[in-house]
C-alpha cells in the first residue's frame, strides 16, 4: 500500500477578519462560483478571495482559477484535543474543549510568537490547529460555508454570498457536486499543485487524496496524504516569475502519524500588539495612523529577499489588510508545491483535498478538486 507523507501551511487574522486561502491549482470545486457575473474579475458581493478591493476586483493573474468564493469554505472554533468544532470566534489562547493534550508541532515550524516559551503562559497559540498538524476536528473535509451556521456569522469574517451552487452554512462533500478540471495525473509522478492565500494566519497545509466514489470525509482523505518533493517548493508571482524557496516540512508530531505537512511559507504580518491574541510583553507592533508599524509585526523573515516592507491592500492608503514581495496578506501570487502520486495508487478518479491548519485562529481552511489518475 502507497504510505505518504503530509505538509502544512500557516495562516493570519485581521480585525473582523480570519485566515482565508483556497486551493489554485488544480481548479477546486470550491470555487465553481467564480463564472458568476456577481464573481467576474475578482469581485465578490462579501471578500474577494483574490483582491483588495470586492467591488472593483483586480487582475488576478496566475490565481483566476481561485477566484468565487473558494476563501470562505473553511471550519471555525476548532482546537486540537476537540472532537468537534465549536462554529464560534477565530481567536483563543485556551482550548475549547478542556482537553489535556498537548501541542506536538516542533518550534522550528512555529509560525507565530516564536520568542516564547513552549507551554509557557506567553505560548498563546499552543491549542490553535498548526500546533498538532492534522489533529484539530473540522466541521466538513471540503469545508463549510462561511466556516459556521449562519447564526454564528460575522466573527472570524465568516460570511458567505449565497448562490445556486451553495448557501451559508452547507457542507461542501454535500453540496459540491463533481467538476471534472481536466486534471490527469500518472501514477509514480510528480506533479505541482498550488494554493493561495487571501488573510493570512500563519499555520501549515497538507495534500491528500479520497477515491472519488467514497464519501468524502476527513477519515478517507486522511487515508491518503501524499507526500511532498522537499526540493521543489516554488513562488509564484501573479505576473508569472517564478522564485524557487527552501521550504520547512514537518512529518513529527503530525495526524495521521508520520504524515508529512509545510509550513506557510509567507510571514504574517500583525497590525499592532494585542489584537492577534500576542502575549503580553508583546512589542515593536503598534498602529500608526492607521497602518501596522514597527520591526515587530512581521513574524518572521520573508523567503524573497527582496522584501523589504509592505503596503495597504489597493485602493486603500491606510488598512491593516497589508502584504509585503511575500508577506503578510499576500495576494500577490500563489504558493506552488510538488507532491508524490504513488506508484502503486489505482487508476482511478479522486478528489484532491486541501487543508491548511492555522497557528494564530481556530480555523482550518479547505478545498477539494476533481482529478483523474491514470496508469503509466
Amino acid at each position: 500500500m502507497w504510505l505518504l507523507r503530509v505538509m502544512v501551511v500557516v495562516g493570519t487574522i485581521l480585525p473582523g477578519v480570519t485566515g482565508h486561502g483556497g486551493l489554485i491549482y488544480p481548479p477546486s470545486r470550491n470555487a465553481v462560483d467564480r463564472f458568476l457575473p456577481a464573481f467576474i474579475g475578482g469581485k465578490s458581493p462579501k471578500t474577494s478571495c483574490n483582491c483588495g478591493d470586492s467591488a472593483q476586483g483586480c487582475d488576478a493573474g496566475v490565481r483566476a482559477s481561485g477566484g468565487g468564493q473558494p476563501c470562505l469554505w473553511f471550519s471555525q472554533g476548532c482546537t486540537i484535543g476537540c472532537q468537534k468544532c465549536t462554529g464560534i470566534g477565530s481567536h483563543t489562547s485556551v482550548s475549547l474543549c478542556n482537553t489535556s493534550m498537548k501541542a506536538t508541532l516542533p518550534k522550528y515550524a512555529w509560525t507565530m510568537n516564536r520568542a516564547a516559551v513552549e507551554g509557557s503562559v506567553n505560548d498563546t497559540y499552543a491549542f490553535n490547529p498548526w500546533r498538532a498538524p492534522g489533529s484539530a476536528p473540522v466541521t466538513d473535509a471540503c469545508g463549510t460555508a462561511g466556516g459556521t451556521d449562519p447564526s454564528h456569522a460575522g466573527p472570524g469574517d465568516a460570511v458567505f454570498a449565497d448562490t445556486e451552487f451553495a448557501k451559508f452554512g452547507d457542507f461542501g462533500s454535500k453540496v459540491l457536486q463533481p467538476a471534472p478540471s481536466g486534471t490527469v495525473w500518472t501514477a509514480g509522478s510528480e506533479v505541482e499543485v498550488s494554493w493561495g492565500i487571501r488573510y493570512n494566519h500563519g499555520g501549515g497545509y497538507q495534500y491528500r487524496l479520497c477515491p472519488a466514489q467514497m464519501n468524502l470525509t476527513e477519515e478517507c482523505f486522511q487515508a491518503h496524504p501524499l507526500d511532498f518533493n522537499r526540493e521543489k517548493q516554488t513562488l509564484q508571482w501573479n505576473n508569472g516569475t517564478r522564485y524557487p524557496i527552501n521550504g520547512t516540512f514537518v512529518d513529527v508530531g503530525t495526524h495521521p502519524a508520520g504524515s508529512t505537512w509545510a509550513m506557510n511559507p509567507i510571514p504574517r504580518i500583525d497590525f499592532d500588539a494585542t489584537s492577534s491574541g500576542q502575549a503580553p510583553g508583546f512589542v515593536n507592533c503598534s498602529m500608526v495612523k492607521g497602518n501596522p508599524v514597527g520591526s515587530g509585526c512581521r513574524q518572521f523573515n520573508p523567503p524573497c529577499p527582496w522584501d523589504n516592507g509592505w503596503y495597504a491592500q489597493p485602493p486603500a492608503h491606510t488598512s491593516v489588510d497589508v502584504e509585503g514581495a511575500c508577506s503578510g496578506d499576500w495576494t500577490g501570487g500563489r504558493i506552488i508545491d510538488t507532491v508524490i502520486i504513488p506508484a502503486d495508487i489505482h487508476p482511478s478518479d479522486y478528489v484532491l483535498g486541501w487543508r491548511w491548519d492555522c497557528e494564530e485562529s481556530s480555523q482550518v481552511w479547505s478545498s477539494c478538486a476533481d482529478i483523474t489518475i491514470v496508469a503509466p
